[in-house]
């Protein structure tokens, strides 16, 4: 690609990183005369089309934000099948390598670089895009150490389609919230709980959760508690602590509730120190012990007019035994006699309805109870029936699907059977709809790390996940699936899927070939699997005319089949009118102008990335005019932690170091001898 142009205006002029699906180039802007960033979709998707509307759906997410902190969408378009995005050039280096970098970052410039990148999602967010991937790896320091934001291609518009059930990202596995673990409800806070975990690894240098699997971390998130901070940094404010551990709360209710409020929290932590974070528990307080008024028992107006129409009765009675000649005396005794008779009329009314009342409390509470019947696994016809033969009441709660009982079967009882109920009371049930069915997606060529997202979309499980090579499909891609897809099955159903590996790579000892004649060495080169690569002529105080004076590939190192080896052969000793040189490796000049021939050994040390089970290490020579020269590549295990690779060359060489194809590091290796 390099020197390529892309729509009449996109100068490529070198690779400068990339992953499974698109490569990243470094290009030059003719018409506005700056340097950009294209990201390239890989030729092998061209084809595809679900691979291209993924490439489309992150130009479509991040076009729409403009913010510093968020790297720019400038243009995209298609030229000659290639299909690429324009985005704003950042030099720099990831937050994952200045992490490494520096071990563990101090509070206060921790504080500062997530601000910048929590103002980069409160820009999102308002504009409805969550980034659902967030992680050092996506966020580039610029050198004068501004956070920006990379890499939207898996973020979603969070409006009513993508928040119900779920969108969410499996994305890092190290880095994502317990909801996407689960394949449940994601929203801005998923985004802040990712954040979260990027906090922790700042000041910590390491994540919360790690494991030997993905799944394993995954559970992690859903059911581990995370070791505070402070435990593994002393350094560590309890405010910023209480910041990082209210975003890693796996309940989304008790994390902040927007970016706006976290950046509260920061903007006033880094003012005050003695500034106290409040989190949920602060919120929770006990309910308050309640004293309730006894309640007066009162005459209601019914019983209270009857009350009066007694007396007034009795009152009238008195009235009739009145009589003119009648002194007064009489008519107290009259009145007294009245009073005794009503009360005692009162008594014995009151003494009847004592007596009524008791009996029919009595007849309640003495209602015969009847054992409650096992109707689990009986039709709902026959359940009610079994009921009401019992003279209880049968009533259906709710229906629900099962994939243990039929349609139209009882799953379950809200009271267990044995147990006493009294008659006439009802037993409220479950009825089964029977098992729930849901067609298995088409998992062929999807990457791998959304898989359970399209299985939790469909209501369906991971099975057994197997690893195979393929010369076809590339590294992370689907192969095949079991149930096929189209199948109507269960819901809940595992799916077992294969992910490719990638070609299969073997690899091959380089052999000795210095001394040898030309000739002779291609010959050694196709014997040990390899092939002739670029062959080359320079001056040799050592070697005779057509002898090998350099191989690209060390002896004795293992390399991958097929791999070209470049050679540099000798043209004999330099005469003194020859006045340059065509060394592709450069030479070595003293203080006096003279130059040396002789090859210097030197070693590029390589810091291997944790995250990773095993990782292919690639490093490419670069010459002056950007060409670059394949040096060494080989597959280790991460648990090396590190490796030291033996180069060879003259004067001052530049090389670029890759990790599973994106650029990790580059490197300048000066081979001149101190004494010369």
């Amino acid at each position: 690609m390099n020197g390529k142009i892309l729509g009449n205006r996109y100068e490529i002029i070198e690779k400068i990183g990339g992953g499974g699906m698109a490569i990243v180039y470094k290009a030059k802007d003719k018409l506005l005369n700056r340097y950009v960033a294209i990201k390239v979709l890989r030729h092998e998707f061209t084809n595809d089309q679900d691979f291209i509307e993924k490439f489309r759906q992150e130009s479509l997410s991040a076009a729409s934000l403009t913010h510093p902190n968020i790297v720019s969408i400038y243009d995209t378009g298609v030229d000659e099948n290639i299909y690429y995005i324009v985005m704003e050039y950042v030099k720099g280096m990831t937050l994952k390598k200045y992490i490494n970098k520096k071990g563990k970052i101090e509070e206060n410039e921790a504080i500062k670089i997530t601000r910048q990148i929590a103002e980069a999602l409160k820009h999102a967010h308002n504009n409805k895009v969550i980034h659902r991937d967030i992680k050092p790896h996506n966020i580039l320091m610029t050198d004068e150490n501004v956070a920006k934001v990379a890499d939207f291609g898996i973020a979603r518009a969070a409006n009513s389609s993508t928040i119900i059930n779920t969108s969410n990202v499996i994305g890092s596995v190290h880095y994502f919230s317990p909801e996407q673990a689960r394949g449940g409800y994601v929203d801005e806070k998923s985004d802040i709980y990712s954040l979260g975990i990027v906090m922790y690894e700042m000041v910590t240098g390491e994540v919360p959760f790690d494991a030997d699997n993905h799944i394993t971390v995954a559970m992690k998130h859903v059911n581990e508690e995370v070791i505070p901070p402070t435990s593994k940094n002393d350094n560590i404010s309890k405010n910023y602590e209480k910041i990082i551990l209210k975003c890693l709360n796996k309940q989304q209710s008790y994390r902040y509730q927007s970016i706006s409020e976290l950046l509260d929290d920061l903007n006033k932590v880094s003012l005050n120190k003695e500034y106290a974070v409040a989190n949920y528990q602060d919120k929770l307080k006990s309910s308050p012990t309640i004293i309730v008024p006894k309640v007066e028992e009162v005459l209601s107006e019914k019983d209270y007019e009857k009350e009066n129409a007694l007396q007034r009765f009795f009152s009238n009675n008195d009235d009739v035994q009145v009589a003119e000649d009648i002194d007064h005396s009489v008519r107290k005794k009259g009145k007294i006699k009245t009073t005794i008779l009503a009360t005692l009329l009162a008594l014995v009314i009151t003494a009847l309805i004592a007596t009524f009342v008791f009996r029919y409390i009595k007849n309640y509470l003495t209602v015969q109870e009847v054992p409650v019947p096992y109707l689990v696994g009986l039709t709902e016809e026959l359940a009610k029936k079994t009921a009401e033969d019992l003279e209880l009441g049968f009533e259906v709660k709710d229906r629900l699907y099962s994939s243990d009982y039929e349609e139209g079967i009882v799953m379950n009882q809200n009271i267990e059977n044995g147990e006493f109920l009294k008659k006439g009371f009802p037993i409220s049930v479950i009825i089964s709809k029977g098992q729930k069915n849901t067609i298995v997606p088409d998992l062929y060529k999807e990457i791998s790390n959304e898989i359970s997202i399209i299985l939790s979309d469909a209501e369906l499980g991971e099975g057994d996940i197997t690893h195979e090579y393929s010369d076809v499909i590339p590294l992370g891609i689907v192969i095949s699936q079991s149930p096929k897809a189209g199948q109507e099955v269960a819901v809940g159903t595992k799916v077992n899927y294969v992910i490719s590996k990638g070609p299969k790579v073997v690899y091959k000892i380089v052999p000795n070939l210095l001394g040898l004649d030309i000739e002779e060495a291609k010959t050694r080169i196709k014997e040990k699997g390899f092939s002739v690569g670029e062959v080359t002529k320079d001056y040799s105080e050592e070697h005779e005319v057509n002898k090998v004076i350099y191989q690209s590939y060390p002896a004795d190192q293992e390399v991958e089949e097929n791999s070209s080896i470049n050679l540099i052969v000798s043209k004999g000793k330099k005469s003194e009118d020859d006045n340059t040189t065509e060394s592709g490796i450069g030479t070595d000049v003293d203080e006096d102008g003279n130059t040396s021939n002789e090859l210097v050994t030197k070693t590029i040390h390589v810091e291997l990335p944790d995250e990773r089970e095993s990782v292919m290490v690639t490093i490419e020579r670069v010459d002056d005019d950007g060409n670059s020269q394949n040096v060494y590549q080989k597959r280790h295990k991460t648990s090396e932690e590190s490796i030291e690779v033996s180069v060879q060359g003259r004067g001052e060489q530049k090389y670029e170091v890759f990790i599973d194809s994106e650029l990790y590091d580059s490197v300048d290796v000066n081979f001149i001898k101190e004494n010369e």
